[in-house]
């Protein structure tokens, strides 16, 4: 829909929320608010999308980057002096559109907006009004329809509203379209002669109807679309609903989530069919998880690509690869810019990091390889270190493929050993060693005995502890 700017609202405070953080950057499933509501607008089909932004504006041009275009709200003045900001923006032509939608509302999404829009310009209408009914609507502004025709007459913001007007239970839910042609001709009509001194944007429709034009007010929205969370109960609330959708969607998809009540997942993740998500698995970012995997229990994927038939148990995997048919866990930590290919076992608190892992790789029991690379088949024993940082500066470790690195080892980087070496258990090499392949290294001191002295010694021990304490 090239011919039309969707405008988005996203300057207020939103004082209600008690927070030091403007409120359209609060997260929900994973990304502020502001960020489902560009997506939704995306997913309707919207390329120009200008976000009005004022407080904490540099929060959000920082997520945003150059995904929208900005215009600023210096003053809050209200919604109709936030449209007038981005006016200059508008390419005014005949025959396009303007769509606003406030910053703050994730559940208003592409069905509606495409529905609301397909309305708009089949009526041919000056404007169109997306609005919904509420059991209890609050202090919200009230729709006022002819009560015979039903016909749309305008509306009334709350503290202007008669208490016969209160009684109304349909709201505006801060969508709207717009002819773009003379948009802001009409914009700069708006007055501050109300309750709240503010320039409001309803006053729009109310010029239109003394003109003669049409506008409508389209009953499209549920009260739970049109909800806005303002403070942090709604706003936990709307965050359960979110994530319910989203499990929902996986499992329509092929996904089997065990308790959805106890599984996180992200709005972007990404997850094949026949893939088991066992409970308190949080999913996080841009992850991707192939088929015919079981992720969880208590487990935790951040930005990362798991590939098909892998197991992720009780583990942590932050912004890394994990190959086909690898197995994670129980109780280990891929921190970011691991890269394990297929077949890799990594588990029992292992920890990697910036470690590229080759096929058939075996980790486990109390491991940390970091700034590695590993060679496919390579054994590593229980409690290896790869010791990559001096204070300074860090280094890499090289382990060729089908090497076996005995129990308790440390390798001081940066080190190579070659393929097919064996390390025995032990051992502390490095640095600057190139093991050749095949080789077998051992580095132990030899144990001096001293027969009958553990007695005494314990004794200085103890008479060490006692003068310590005073005793």
């Amino acid at each position: 829909m090239s011919d039309i700017t969707a405008v988005l609202l996203a300057a207020g405070h939103g004082t209600r929320m008690k927070s030091d953080l403007i409120k359209v950057m609060h997260p929900l499933a994973g990304k502020p608010m502001i960020g489902h509501i560009v997506d939704n607008v995306r997913r309707a089909g919207l390329e120009d999308i200008v976000v009005v932004v004022g407080y904490q504006q540099e929060r959000i041009r920082e997520y945003l980057g150059d995904r929208v275009r900005y215009a600023v709200q210096s003053e809050q003045l209200g919604t109709g002096h936030a449209v007038l900001q981005a006016a200059g923006l508008i390419d005014e032509t005949e025959g396009g559109h303007v769509l606003v939608m406030y910053g703050d509302n994730p559940f208003i999404g592409p069905e509606l907006i495409e529905r609301l829009i397909r309305a708009h310009v089949e009526a041919d209408a000056a404007a169109s009004l997306l609005t919904a009914e509420f059991a209890d609507p609050g202090a919200l502004g009230r729709i006022l329809r002819d009560p015979a025709t039903g016909a749309f007459l305008g509306s009334v913001e709350y503290k202007d509203a008669t208490p016969e007007q209160r009684r109304i239970r349909e709201i505006w839910t801060g969508v709207a379209v717009f002819r773009r042609a003379g948009f802001t001709a009409l914009l700069n009509r708006l007055d501050r002669n109300n309750a709240q001194g503010e320039y409001y944007l309803p006053q729009v429709w109310e010029i239109l109807l003394q003109r003669g034009e049409k506008v409508q007010a389209l009953l499209l929205a549920s009260e739970e679309d049109a909800l806005a969370p303002n403070d942090r109960v709604e706003l936990a609330r709307a965050e359960a609903r979110l994530r319910r959708q989203i499990n929902e969607r996986h499992m329509r998809n092929g996904v089997t989530i065990i308790n959805p009540d106890a599984t996180y997942i992200d709005e972007d993740v990404e997850i094949g069919r026949d893939t088991v998500i066992w409970p308190f698995t949080f999913i996080h970012g841009k992850t991707v998880i192939g088929p015919h995997c079981k992720i969880g229990p208590m487990t935790t994927i951040v930005s990362s690509t798991v590939a098909e038939g892998c197991v992720v148990e009780q583990s942590v995997v932050e912004e890394s690869y994990v190959g086909p048919g690898c197995r994670i866990g129980p109780m280990a930590h891929l921190r970011p810019g691991c890269e394990l290919e297929g077949a890799a076992e990594i588990g029992n608190y292992a920890e990697l990091k910036k470690a590229k892992v080759g096929r058939g790789v075996k980790c486990h029991h109390h491991s940390y390889l970091g700034d590695a690379t590993i060679g496919a088949g390579a054994n590593i024993g229980a409690g290896t270190i790869t010791a990559n940082y001096n204070g300074v500066e860090k280094f890499r470790t090289e382990i060729g493929s089908g090497a076996f690195i005995g129990t308790n080892v440390n390798l001081i980087a940066p080190i190579t050993v070659g393929d097919g070496a064996l390390i025995a258990a032990g051992s502390t090499v490095g640095p600057r060693l190139e093991i050749p392949a095949d080789a077998l290294v051992v580095e132990r001191a030899q144990a001096v005995i001293k027969e009958g002295r553990a007695a005494s010694l314990k004794e200085a021990w103890r008479q060490r502890k006692m003068n310590r304490e005073g005793t």
